[in-house]
């Protein structure tokens, strides 16, 4: 099993955890990188040291960016969730791309040009957000299904495979901009110049002059050209590699592993330059295949009954079962549970839901917690419900949703949404 995924070759999936893991992990990423930089910086930025741009500190460009960061915080984070994804993503990108234009007219690195290209995945992901189902707008659209359609789902599962049009594109992109770098090495020059190794090792004794810092791991590039040259010429070579392998539809681990060992002896060499594009190769590995490692198997199997007529149970309980990858929860409704699970003492389907693990009942808020136990990546989640006053506010929650579920939730057999 291949640990990166040549999405331009085969878009699909049989689970839809990657895209997820990636919004998330994206989504999170961005949101740090572009809080944790100083905006302020830029409006104050003395205007006779750059004087052919002096004009843009009188507009709203720089005096703006403290402000629209926050306002950016804020769709980030609903970007994060997947909620208004076409809306929520789409505005994150258009307002990142624009921050980052008017910070590049000041100063433009490997950082900036990197966080441009995550910025171009998540515009990605708000054009195909129909494809992310693990997410808060897919438990919105169920509001579509009828509540026979949920059920069905939820004891049969589906057999649909989930594509990721986002991953795809964003594939191809990312090995564009890389044969992009490779191409400006070998034209940057006389040939003779990148043949001797001599640019790298210009860069290196300009980045130690501007930084006026040593590097141990750089030092040996600047005394053997042997390894200057074996260092700009492989670079190159693992740059252009990966749209090679892409267009192919060959798989694409060595060659993102390449990229990542170029990032990092980058950051040894030369210091924290395009360190984001490490986040951006990760984005196209095999989540799925390691959750599925870490999910629950098959045989820690346990069993959950729910109210079949209950719209609103069937639609909280629509995520898990695509995060079931290794079905591992035995949904039932009242109608077909084992008497066994359900004829004993303490247990009334009609008041609450129940979950059985090792010929245990738990019922109601404990019934949600132990479905989260099951996952194993919810682990600080179950940390967390199982505080006393987080579960004391959990079963008020859960209680008050039970009375009134009838009057709030549709709970009707026969309420059919279409």
């Amino acid at each position: 099993m291949s640990a990166f995924v040549n999405y331009f070759d085969d878009d699909t999936r049989s689970t839809p955890i990657n895209l997820a893991v990636v919004r998330v992990l994206l989504g999170s990423w961005v949101l740090w990188r572009m809080l944790s930089l100083d905006w302020d910086f830029y409006g104050e930025w003395p205007r006779h040291f750059n004087p052919p741009i002096a004009y843009l500190h009188q507009d709203v460009f720089f005096t703006l960016l403290p402000y629209l960061q926050w306002v950016l915080a804020g769709l980030l984070v609903l970007f994060i969730v997947g909620y208004k994804t076409r809306w929520s993503g789409g505005l994150a990108s258009l307002l990142m791309m624009h921050m980052l234009a008017v910070k590049s007219t000041i100063y433009l690195a490997g950082t900036i040009e990197s966080l441009f290209a995550c910025a171009y995945m998540i515009l990605l992901f708000a054009l195909f957000c129909e494809d992310d189902v693990l997410s808060v707008d897919t438990v919105i659209r169920t509001k579509d299904r009828s509540i026979d359609q949920l059920n069905t789902f939820l004891k049969e599962g589906s057999d649909e495979t989930h594509r990721a049009r986002a991953l795809k594109w964003g594939l191809l992109t990312v090995g564009l901009l890389y044969l992009g770098s490779a191409w400006g090495k070998f034209m940057n020059g006389p040939i003779d110049i990148w043949l001797s190794g001599a640019d790298l090792q210009r860069d290196i004794l300009r980045n130690q002059e501007m930084t006026g810092m040593v590097r141990p791991l750089a030092q040996p590039i600047l005394e053997y050209d042997a390894l200057a040259w074996i260092g700009f010429l492989g670079t190159g070579l693992v740059q252009a590699s990966l749209i090679v392998v892409v267009l192919l539809g060959l798989p694409i681990t060595l060659s993102a592993l390449g990229l990542i060992g170029f990032h990092l002896s980058v950051v040894a060499t030369l210091g924290l330059y395009f360190i984001d594009m490490i986040l951006v190769l990760s984005l196209f590995a095999a989540w799925d295949v390691a959750y599925r490692w870490l999910a629950a198997d098959a045989d820690d199997r346990v069993t959950l009954v729910y109210d079949e007529r209950c719209y609103f149970c069937a639609r909280s309980l629509y995520l898990f079962k695509h995060l079931d990858v290794n079905d591992s929860v035995r949904f039932r409704s009242q109608s077909d549970a084992p008497r066994e699970l359900v004829d004993r003492d303490g247990v009334d389907l009609d008041e609450e839901m129940y979950l059985f693990r090792d010929g245990e009942a738990y019922g109601g808020y404990e019934a949600f917690r132990q479905l989260f136990k099951q996952f194993r990546v919810f682990a600080p989640i179950v940390l967390l419900m199982a505080l006393p006053p987080v579960r004391m506010v959990g079963n008020r929650v859960y209680a008050y949703i039970a009375r009134n579920r009838s009057r709030h939730f549709v709970c009707s057999i026969d309420a059919e949404q279409s």
